[in-house]
């Protein structure tokens, strides 16, 4: 915990591979068929990644 918002933070975005989003549209189309629907909620520690989360989406 950084005590203040780190740099990036507030970005309505998920980076991850195209395999992931694939793999998370067919979740959504399953969730829909079924009435529901997904909320992702994501973590990203950029000390323990090394960087910044704006440098760490440019490398993504």
């Amino acid at each position: 915990f950084t005590g203040k918002p780190v740099d990036g933070y507030l970005v309505n975005r998920i980076v991850g591979t195209r395999a992931l989003c694939a793999a998370l549209g067919r979740a959504q189309e399953r969730a829909e068929s079924d009435g529901f629907g997904l909320l992702l909620w994501g973590w990203l520690s950029p000390a323990t990644r090394g960087g910044s989360l704006p440098a760490l989406v440019g490398r993504a």
